[in-house]
């Protein structure tokens, strides 16, 4: 019968033994998200630049921007504000920079920024359009106000005669008059024109479907708003942005046709797995591209902006996000049909048609006022 046998196990090779493996991955793993940037990221000095922001506030918002932005050592605080309560706030001073959404706060900003620091960057732009659903827009087409855009058995754009719509609304036509369940009336609604861009588009919508020629005096202009203010007013109370509504599971019953940015309708498609063919767009004959400028008022902003014209991951995502890109001399760039398409997505009819003519800023203004009974 053997003896048994006893080995003496030195602890430090037991100890080797179950600790190196580990450390070997860790090791591994730790080289590579220093050299993917990851783990700096903690140690590294972050600057945090305030903005006030209109309705492009979304793009900051994105958790893939913050990422971007985080490894390039910089984190956005963001106010949210309407475009017109932006230019008027008391402390505009106190932001690294504001990004509103059309040229009237644009131009209320830089005027406020007199003889200071104010650069501004124009990193993409977004049209201004019309979301609806299917059976809403088919019913236009059957009323002679709508056709088609895209080829298919269920297109995704529309092109709207917003003249003859408006001949419509003008009759107090009813979505009923064309065979739907909805028997409310047929109308476009929007935010707040007092308060956000999108709001003060569908003024200039209405307004060139009164007449072509923008108002050239503050009569003119009051006199054109009184014109319009019946159709705005029919729409009830309005808040500062129709996307949530819209985008809502019980969105018919909140909004048949609302104000929304291209970009917004862009982004729900594309983050699905599978296409909203409910929803459609509806693109008036005479568009409005909101090309947005990012006005910075120091030195911090001046990075951001540069950042958004020039950074690969920021611009690769303002497209993922339904932007369309713009480049340093303003030329659009390439990528976004391109995208688009290899999403299954085929690419709107952006800036095919006439663009509307707003007025002046200053009778816009004035315009604005009387429609909306702003204070």
């Amino acid at each position: 019968m053997h003896e048994p046998e006893f080995k003496a196990v030195d602890p430090r090779k037991r100890f080797l033994l179950w600790f190196v493996p580990p450390l070997a991955v860790f090791a591994a793993g730790l080289t590579v998200l220093l050299v993917s940037g990851h783990v700096t990221g903690p140690f590294r000095h972050i600057t945090v630049v305030r903005a006030m922001l209109a309705s492009k506030r979304d793009f900051f918002q994105d958790e893939q921007v913050k990422r971007i932005l985080m490894a390039r050592g910089y984190q956005v605080h963001v106010t949210p504000v309407g475009s017109r309560d932006l230019a008027r706030t008391p402390d505009l001073d106190s932001y690294h920079f504001v990004f509103p959404s059309g040229h009237v706060a644009n131009e209320h900003v830089k005027a406020r920024r007199t003889g200071k620091h104010a650069v501004p960057f124009r990193p993409f732009f977004t049209p201004v359009v019309l979301g609806t659903f299917r059976e809403y827009a088919e019913a236009l087409v059957k009323a002679g106000v709508a056709t088609p855009y895209d080829r298919g058995e269920q297109p995704f754009y529309y092109n709207l005669d917003v003249d003859q719509f408006m001949k419509l609304v003008v009759a107090h036509k009813r979505w009923s008059d064309y065979k739907l369940a909805n028997g409310n009336r047929v109308i476009i609604q929007s935010p707040d024109p007092c308060k956000a861009y999108s709001g003060a588009v569908l003024v200039g919508f209405l307004a060139s479907a009164v007449d072509d020629n923008p108002p050239q005096t503050v009569a003119d202009a009051e006199a054109r708003a009184r014109e319009v203010k019946p159709h705005v007013d029919a729409q009830g109370q309005a808040g500062e942005d129709m996307a949530p509504k819209y985008f809502a599971p019980e969105g018919p019953t909140h909004a048949v046709i609302a104000v929304i940015y291209e970009h917004q309708y862009l982004a729900h498609q594309l983050n699905r797995r599978g296409a909203d063919k409910e929803r459609v767009l509806l693109y008036p004959t005479v568009q409005h591209q909101s090309t947005p400028e990012l006005i910075s008022f120091s030195p911090e902003g001046d990075r951001i902006g540069e950042l958004m014209m020039t950074d690969p991951a920021l611009r690769r995502r303002a497209v993922e996000l339904g932007f369309h890109s713009l480049g340093w001399n303003g030329a659009t760039e390439q990528d976004f049909a391109g995208h688009l398409t290899g999403q299954g997505l085929p690419e709107p009819p952006s800036g095919e048609t006439g663009r509307v003519a707003l007025p002046k800023a200053e009778l816009f203004e004035r315009m604005l006022d009387v429609v909306g009974d702003c204070r």
